[in-house]
């Protein structure tokens, strides 16, 4: 079996030209792989920065029964401990308590149901976007327990302007009503329609004595430098709740269990596209079939004297397979040769959505290019989509030779 993987491998470069061709055809498939993996995985990557930043955080610590009914009896205790735990990690860039319920929220003439969350100001604005997304007005301060932030679409629906007063309806923690009247500091946009049409925010003391917390918050968010980290933080996270006794009423969340259909989304994206690309590599892989084909038809003759002289049908069969998966081989070291430096390259400049998008994505906190990210998976399925077709097209070449007559083969010229 050695000494024919030896003439196999000495078969390849008797004729360069047509083995160059074979290996760059291979190669373009694979290095094309490459590049639309790594952009499909860039968008992704923005598409959870955006999540995170703008909604959950990697991670949320929140009551073991809060999620996903979200009643404000099922709130964290004490949460200063829960704080100082997350901080004290390495891969946490910082974490912030939040009170999350819902309100009547009303204007003069108008009500809408909305989202009321209490921030601790200095806090949101390291963990989230919400203070660069302001629009009209200004944040909050950290002693200004008056002010609400008001998303600008629900602000349209009111009929509210900065400085305008609302006033809030909603049930307490305990039962009691919760009710409150607070003035609108500045209005905020994320681009996200449905928090722009139903969110306030106002600092978390008011809103926690308004709704009987007394001192508790519904969660904290945890904001991670790398979302690859998350699995990592999550176990320290656990085993520090476990060392403070609080493993029964506080639990760790990340943001695929608070935001699962955007994880979904991401999901039915990857594997859809596996099947256009393996679609796309077939259509390729004909063009390779055929270099493999013309090269068994080029050396019918060579395969007759072979076989006159003794060599097994099926010798000869895996002889020829052998050369073509020597040149896929090739073809795929050549593809990654071109496809990781050409990805890299538009990771660090990045492909711009145009002219004038940097200044309207800026707007929502958001990045005006995509950046390619190669990660392991990219490499490893555009080898296996690429080398698979290709190895599968491979077999009728080896098959038909392993099927040749001696005498019939001889005659060809």
């Amino acid at each position: 079996m050695w000494d024919l993987l030896r003439i196999a491998w000495r078969n390849v470069g008797r004729n360069k030209r047509r083995s160059v061709l074979s290996a760059l055809a291979v190669g373009f498939a694979v290095a094309v792989l490459i590049f639309a993996m790594a952009l499909q995985q860039g968008s992704y990557a923005d598409m959870i920065y955006n999540v995170v930043h703008a909604r959950t955080g990697n991670l949320q610590i929140q009551h073991p029964e809060f999620w996903p009914d979200q009643f404000l009896s099922k709130h964290l205790k004490d949460p200063g401990p829960l704080l100082d735990l997350a901080d004290a990690l390495p891969e946490v860039v910082g974490c912030a308590p939040r009170i999350q319920t819902g309100a009547l929220v009303s204007s003069r003439e108008r009500t809408f149901g909305a989202i009321v969350m209490g921030i601790d100001p200095a806090r949101e604005a390291v963990v989230s976007t919400l203070a660069d997304v302001v629009r009209e007005g200004r944040f909050l301060e950290d002693a200004d327990r008056d002010g609400v932030l008001v998303g600008d679409l629900l602000a349209r629906n009111l009929d509210v302007a900065v400085g305008d007063e609302l006033v809030f309806i909603g049930q307490g923690a305990d039962g009691s009503l919760a009710a409150g009247r607070l003035w609108v500091r500045g209005l905020f946009r994320t681009g996200i329609a449905e928090i722009d049409r139903n969110s306030i925010a106002a600092h978390m003391e008011t809103i926690g004595e308004a709704y009987s917390l007394y001192g508790g918050v519904t969660e904290i968010a945890v904001l991670l430098h790398r979302d690859e980290d998350r699995d990592a933080v999550m176990a320290e996270l656990q085993t520090g709740l476990r060392a403070l006794g609080r493993a029964e009423d506080a639990a760790v969340l990340p943001w695929t269990v608070l935001m699962p259909g955007v994880e979904q989304s991401m999901k039915l994206d990857w594997y859809s596209g596996q099947i256009v690309y393996a679609v796309l590599v077939c259509v390729v892989g004909f063009g390779i079939a055929n270099t493999f084909l013309m090269a068994y038809m080029e050396r019918i003759h060579e395969f007759g004297v072979l076989l006159a002289l003794g060599m097994r049908p099926r010798r000869l069969g895996f002889l020829v397979y052998a050369e073509s998966v020597c040149l896929i081989l090739l073809g795929v070291g050549v593809g990654l040769a071109l496809g990781i430096p050409f990805t890299q390259y538009w990771h660090r400049r990045g492909i711009s959505f145009g002219e004038g998008a940097e200044e309207i994505m800026a707007e929502y906190g958001m990045s005006a290019a995509i950046h390619p990210i190669i990660r392991p998976v990219v490499l490893e399925l555009a080898i296996a989509i690429v080398m698979g077709v290709a190895l599968v097209l491979a077999v009728y070449p080896a098959w038909k030779a392993s099927r040749l007559e001696p005498v019939v083969a001889l005659r060809e010229r």
